[in-house]
């Protein structure tokens, strides 16, 4: 059979062997794997060991959704596939990246957490094609994921993701800083700080740029891979189970708990309806392979409105659907204990939530007036409910 054959590996480990076809994509992988291999294995695996490579590294290619994706690849001649190949499939969230079973690479000598890279693709505008043929001309922006237009940079030594917009407007942008100051404001010290930049060459005016939370020592694992790792009982929550399943892996449970109640009630109060499990994540040990902490709370864009049309009343607002443990508010809310894991004392006014969206001169004083009302109401609805308790 034709085809280029691969290691896949953690850092310097070998998982299994990948035989790959000119498109990137995996024809076969070998399942005669050890003890260790398995352990060091993406988690998911675990779960659906004859299916699930073949859909991590298919997940873990840039989605084909994203906007304008496809044009920006095939100016660059490549598919999804073939540019995560091209980059040896390397993250800056985990430790995972592919080997030519014939070369002496090494973790060292291609990982991004330390090495330079360049080639932001996917905001062209940033595009910088000036390094020089000493630097590895590996890009992290392969395997990342999220269906809005971003891209990893390095700023003063630090890597950076800006992310931009889906529509003409910064409002994605602008949300992640009044979610930022939110968190700010509470003294919660779990979250990414995001600031706005300015992208040239886009319609709309604001993109946000944040600091990468992950490092040598600490990787990211969804909350979809660790949901999906062990298999579910009929009679426990998707909740629950993803509680349950952590706590298996060393988590301290009543902090997780605690992070997973706080983050439903900032998402309620900024109406958040995206918060599906892979807009969740836990930090773990690069050694122990022991789970650490929640993530730090990031991607809130899509919140107060962003991409949905604002309800006309209480009614509609009920309706609205939401991406996460359950379907709509009412049910997420119902997974919370304390719902005074926010103080309502510490959140900005709506005047806040006005001069943050008036940055942008082509958001319409209408829109902004219903945010800033919607804002209003949903603090009061959550102040009933702590008085109840």
């Amino acid at each position: 059979m034709v085809g280029q054959r691969y290691y896949l590996m953690r850092k310097n480990e070998i998982v299994t062997l990948l035989l790959l076809d000119d498109k990137g994509e995996i024809i076969s992988f070998s399942r005669n794997m050890t003890d260790r291999a398995n352990e060091v294995a993406p988690l998911g695996y675990k779960g659906i060991p004859d299916k699930y490579i073949y859909r991590w590294w298919k997940d873990r290619s840039i989605p084909v959704t994203r906007d304008h994706i496809d044009e920006l690849l095939s100016r660059k001649g490549f598919s999804s596939s073939q540019y995560l190949t091209k980059n040896l499939g390397l993250s800056l969230t985990d430790y995972y990246w592919i080997k030519p079973v014939d070369s002496s690479l090494t973790w060292e000598k291609v990982n991004l957490f330390e090495n330079d890279f360049h080639d932001n693709i996917l905001l062209p505008g940033l595009e910088k094609d000036d390094v020089s043929d000493s630097v590895p001309r590996y890009s992290p922006n392969s395997s990342l994921q999220g269906n809005i237009e971003k891209t990893w940079t390095i700023v003063n030594g630090d890597r950076c993701i800006i992310k931009g917009n889906h529509s003409a407007l910064s409002r994605e942008s602008l949300n992640e800083v009044i979610a930022s100051n939110i968190h700010d404001l509470q003294g919660y010290d779990n979250y990414v700080a995001y600031e706005l930049v300015e992208i040239k060459g886009k319609p709309y005016k604001y993109g946000c740029i944040s600091k990468s939370f992950t490092s040598t020592e600490k990787e990211l694992i969804s909350a979809w891979d660790v949901w999906s790792s062990e298999k579910k009982d009929d009679n426990t929550s998707d909740y629950e189970h993803f509680i349950n399943v952590c706590k298996t892996h060393g988590i301290d449970h009543e902090q997780l708990r605690n992070d997973l109640e706080y983050q439903i009630l900032v998402d309620y109060v900024l109406t958040g309806y995206d918060r599906h499990l892979n807009n969740i994540a836990i930090l773990r040990d690069s050694e122990t392979l022991r789970f650490i902490r929640m993530a730090p709370i990031f991607d809130s864009g899509d919140c107060l409105f962003a991409n949905k049309p604002v309800p006309k009343n209480m009614h509609e607002l009920q309706k609205m659907e939401v991406t996460s443990f359950a379907k709509t508010e009412s049910k997420l809310l119902k997974l919370v204990k304390n719902y005074s894991a926010i103080d309502l004392t510490k959140l900005p006014p709506a005047s806040y939530i006005r001069s943050i969206y008036e940055k942008d001169d082509n958001i319409s004083d209408p829109f902004i007036n219903s945010v800033c009302e919607w804002y209003e109401k949903k603090i009061d609805m959550l102040r009933k409910l702590q008085l109840r308790k």
